[in-house]
């Protein structure tokens, strides 16, 4: 039983927020190994993580590290600030100078990190000199680094010393790329820099199968570029996308929970209970079982309440509970009430919707006018329906939207109704939704991204994320549950 929940047993309970900022040894704990993560972590020289942001790339990245290092192997993790004369600024280079470009950066950078991770480099007067050999391609990197490791085999510590011979004895080093993205502003010369980079890669790789590249991209970001140049559809059978069910997500944070209190059932007994199960059993050691609010949900599992405020995310259930228990301190309660995390939903609501206006204004300049222009109308938060569109109707909300606001793309797409309801599906603002017999059948942009097309109606309608209906109507909270459907 739960004492309160101070900031310090939040993060231990439900994670930290971003995986690089997780102590190692909990992170191994309650680190969840979904079907993505073995096509990460197989041995193939290239693996493209694609998936948007806050959907869990740098923790899997980083696991696949450490195992790395639990396994003796030589890995580097190279970061922004390694490659900052490669990211921007490049725009004057023709394609293929730009490819070398990358290609130069990638092997002094790597080359340095191994020789850091192998043993201290000191003042080598030749170093300069060493890394002018690296121009000749990846088998050279090898050599060079295996030179310098059979240097330092015999001044290692035992740990070092291991990763040493491995590396002697396989030739592989193992490179983790991740936020590359971070000056992505989706301009032409930003597409064709990380179009250059994936290339880059296909070429260090082809030379040497033993460069093991791992490299993190936002869905957005490889959509563009993969949209924008032939050449990527040699780079496509190297992607692999991160995507999670509603199942698995629950799973994770069953699965931090679980850890947390000591518990000895593994991932896969967690996998295996259905989510009333995992709600009833695991959960509610932390929260109320049931939704005492009001609206469709009102009785209904708290599981229920909380997939559905998910956009297929792990990270948005780990804030909407970090902010549900910190309002449980406030009131002295051990466990989440039904009013803990009622008053979560705005804050929860508000800062996803700045989240994603900070992630995708690089793309559409003005998009805190266009999310802001989906706010329903007086007339539409009289019905019970003010969140849900045909196309037609998406449409016309489109046309109001463009004509109160000069909208323009970065890489000069034309602002047209169609495109824009692409990109709010595309950021998973709106999904696609068909409603069956049985149930409603909701379709998220990375399943199938071709359901906005500009030029054909697949017969789905749109409904606005749940998760930023109490920041689109702040003045009706209370009736949003009231609004929300299975």
């Amino acid at each position: 039983m739960l004492e309160k929940f101070d900031d310090q047993t939040i993060e231990r309970i439900f994670g930290a927020e971003d995986a690089e900022n997780e102590e190692d040894k909990r992170f191994k704990e309650y680190f969840f190994f979904n079907r993505t993560y073995s096509n990460i972590s197989i041995d193939m020289p290239i693996r493209i993580l694609v998936g948007h942001k806050g959907i869990g790339k740098s923790a899997l990245l980083r696991r696949a590290y450490l195992e790395n290092e639990e396994n003796s192997e030589l890995a580097v993790w190279v970061k922004p600030n390694d490659l900052t004369a490669h990211i921007s600024g490049n725009e004057q280079l023709e394609f293929n100078q730009l490819i070398e470009h990358w290609k130069d950066g990638l092997l002094s950078a790597v080359a340095l990190k191994a020789f850091n991770r192998l043993g201290p480099t000191g003042q080598n007067g030749n170093q300069q000199v060493r890394f002018k050999q690296l121009r000749s391609g990846a088998s050279s990197l090898i050599q060079i680094i295996a030179e310098y490791a059979n240097k330092k085999i015999s001044v290692s510590d035992a740990v070092t010393k291991n990763i040493v011979t491995n590396f002697l004895n396989t030739r592989k080093i193992f490179i983790y790329i991740d936020d590359i993205d971070r000056g992505w502003n989706a301009s032409e010369g930003s597409i064709k820099n990380i179009s250059a980079l994936l290339n880059a890669l296909r070429d260090l790789s082809g030379a040497d199968r033993n460069l093991k590249f791992r490299i993190g991209l936002r869905t957005d970001v490889y959509y563009l570029v993969r949209t924008s140049d032939e050449s990527t559809d040699k780079i496509e059978r190297n992607v692999v996308w991160l995507s999670w069910t509603n199942h698995e997500i629950l799973a994770v944070i069953a699965k931090r929970i679980e850890t947390f209190f000591g518990s000895t059932i593994d991932q896969e007994g967690i996998i295996k209970l259905n989510q009333t199960d995992m709600s009833r059993n695991i959960l509610s050691k932390v929260i109320t079982p049931t939704f005492e609010g009001q609206g469709h949900w009102s009785k209904r599992p708290i599981h229920n309440v909380l997939l559905s405020l998910t956009r297929k995310r792990p990270r948005d259930l780990v804030k909407l509970l970090h902010g549900a228990a910190r309002n449980a301190f406030v009131h002295d309660n051990t466990r989440i009430s039904t009013q803990n995390l009622e008053a979560a939903f705005e804050p929860y609501s508000s800062e996803r919707l700045q989240d994603t206006i900070n992630e995708f204004r690089s793309e559409l300049p003005q998009i805190e006018q266009l999310l802001i222009g989906m706010r329903p109308t007086k007339r539409q938060r009289r019905t019970s329906e003010n969140y849900l569109y045909t196309t037609d109707q998406l449409i016309l909300k489109m046309k109001e939207v463009i004509g109160h606001s000069n909208l323009f793309y970065t890489n000069r797409k034309q602002v047209s109704p169609k495109s824009l309801i692409q990109f709010l599906h595309k950021i998973d603002f709106i999904t696609a939704r068909k409603d069956l017999d049985d149930r409603i059948e909701r379709k998220y942009f990375d399943q199938n991204r071709f359901l906005a097309n500009e030029f054909t109606d697949f017969g789905y309608d749109w409904e606005v994320h749940p998760a930023y209906r109490w920041a689109l109507q702040p003045q009706d909270v209370h009736d949003i549950w009231a609004q929300i459907k299975v």
